[in-house]
């Protein structure tokens, strides 16, 4: 019997998840959230200038952005996309698609470092291969690769960096540079910068008897990565830092210390109630709900994250087909492989923490982290599965299996290119482009151009659709930070961005609005709509 081609089913998976995550990427998602569409524009800031739209020289700490103070390698990640392809749809997402194609191969590499880092069998090159073909048909995966997400590019510098911790133990030499990519990821996204650490420390007890050993190389590497993380260090303790944790965090939540307060008063103020309903204990349990709020298995196998952006809203972040064989991929793993089983379970739980304490939970996005440990449990239950049955039976329950996950996949997919992008079209800012584009036509025929802010954020799309001059920008700007810290630009040039109001201005003006805010006597030019046919802008003026 011939071996099975390894290489050419590893070759064929990365090109098979790669195609579904780059197919008609720049129309699915049908437009780019005001977050893509900052990341791109401040790119293309930085591949002009030097400079970002706050005019600071290549930041290394953060972006200001919209207040909300970004991290900045995805920025610069974009940057070479934005020289080859100019600022466009494209430009912005490709480097999450490669980000994403990445944690594939990444995830077959990592499988072969936890189960046979010494020796390769056909069963390790079975389940590294499952592993990679079930993260390159993931519904969670192809959906947050396929925008410009940071947390995406941060799930691949994570996998790397766990990849080349376990590696280094047979090549001591790249101890040294083993936490780069983790630190990369450090500066990437949010969550990273509190699962981090904890992972961390939980690969090095893991492998603690190699690391020993080289216990130079291993300061070295931690000087190394302390040095790399010193541009970035002044911000993380800044309160500029804590603007955006604040701003989410159910500790800042008031309604648990009025419901405890409350509690306590109706009973008197006694001592027990005191105990009994101390907020301490109502944080911890709110804590706890936010928790497991990522662990329910309708968000995980069934509707997916209640936010569009996220999920089809009827297909979980995992498929259903994957269920069965996670829990026995747990189950047996734990089993035969304990200590590799410790270390995924660790690694699963623990990207959770962050995301936890934020108020919207569950949040695919924030959990990203969690990736590729539910498939590596599932190729796991998959191979174990194939590996106990009978073999007169093998043939017919493959089968089966084949065709439950075909089904999943093939629902998926369908859905995602043909209904999501006209189902939810709205909850990517549809229209701003469309509106842009339009009134770049015939903007110079008025004195200046009012632009509602109902749906996102306008100053940033039309910087970037029109490829604004940034020092015309700088010059022209009205914008301030608001008491929250955030960042609004009420003008610039001859655009200005109200919310619903139509301002009283003298000469002829160009209005874009909802379709609520358009007044009885307006001449409409121009009707925006969403892709399920609802009017989404308004273009008009005045007689």
């Amino acid at each position: 019997m011939r071996r099975i081609p390894y290489g050419f089913l590893l070759v064929a998976v990365i090109l098979l998840g790669f195609f579904l995550r780059v197919y008609r990427a720049d129309a699915v998602p049908p437009s780019l959230s005001w977050d893509e569409t900052s990341i791109g524009y401040n790119a293309y800031s930085i591949l002009k200038t030097g400079r970002d739209e706050h005019q600071r020289f290549l930041p290394l700490d953060t972006f200001v952005a919209f207040g909300d103070y970004k991290p900045p390698l995805a920025i610069y990640v974009t940057v070479p996309f934005v020289a080859l392809f100019g600022l466009t749809e494209q430009a912005v997402r490709l480097p999450s698609v490669i980000a994403g194609t990445l944690t594939m191969l990444m995830t077959y590499f990592l499988v072969f470092e936890l189960f046979s880092y010494e020796t390769r069998s056909p069963k390790h090159e079975a389940l590294a291969i499952l592993s990679a073909f079930l993260l390159a048909i993931s519904p969670w995966h192809i959906q947050l690769s396929r925008a410009g997400f940071e947390a995406n590019i941060a799930t691949f510098l994570v996998t790397t960096g766990a990849w080349l911790i376990l590696r280094s133990r047979t090549h001591p030499r790249l101890i040294p540079f083993a936490l780069l990519p983790f630190v990369f990821a450090v500066y990437t996204f949010n969550s990273s910068r509190y699962f981090v650490p904890l992972l961390t420390i939980a690969l090095y007890v893991y492998a603690r008897k190699y690391f020993r050993r080289n216990i130079k190389k291993v300061l070295i590497g931690m000087v190394i990565a302390g040095i790399a993380l010193l541009p970035i260090l002044g911000h993380l303790l800044s309160p500029e830092a804590r603007l955006r944790f604040q701003e989410v965090n159910i500790f800042t939540d008031p309604s648990i210390v009025d419901t405890a307060n409350a509690r306590i008063l109706a009973e008197g103020n006694a001592w027990w109630a005191r105990i009994l309903h101390n907020r301490r204990i109502g944080y911890v349990r709110s804590y706890l709900i936010h928790y497991f709020d990522n662990l329910q298995p309708w968000f995980l196998f069934i509707r997916g994250d209640g936010n569009p952006k996220f999920s089809l809203q009827d297909v979980g972040e995992l498929y259903l087909a994957d269920l069965p064989f996670i829990i026995l991929g747990v189950l047996t793993m734990f089993r035969n492989e304990r200590k590799n089983a410790w270390l995924l379970s660790f690694w699963l739980l623990t990207s959770i923490v962050p995301a936890a304490m934020a108020r919207e939970t569950p949040h695919a996005l924030r959990i990203e982290n969690s990736i590729p440990t539910w498939q590596i449990f599932a190729a796991y239950g998959l191979v174990t599965f194939v590996h106990h049955i009978k073999t007169k039976r093998t043939t017919l329950f493959a089968s089966l299996v084949a065709v439950a996950y075909l089904g999943n996949c093939a629902f998926f997919l369908h859905n995602y290119f043909n209904h999501y992008p006209r189902e939810y079209s709205g909850e990517w800012q549809y229209g701003y482009r469309e509106a842009i584009r339009f009134v770049s036509g015939i903007k110079n025929n008025y004195d200046r151009v009012v632009l509602t802010e109902s749906i996102g954020r306008p100053y940033i799309y039309v910087l970037f659709y029109e490829r604004y001059d940034l020092v015309r920008f700088w010059q022209t700007k009205d914008a301030s930070f608001d008491d929250a810290g955030f960042y609004n630009v009420y003008g610039f040039d001859t655009y200005r961005f109200v919310r619903e109001n139509i301002p009283e201005e003298a000469g002829r003006t160009l209005y874009v609005l909802s379709p609520r805010a358009v007044p009885t006597n307006a001449r409409i030019l121009h009707t925006v709509y969403l892709l399920n046919g609802k009017p989404a802008l308004v273009i008009f003026d005045k007689p």
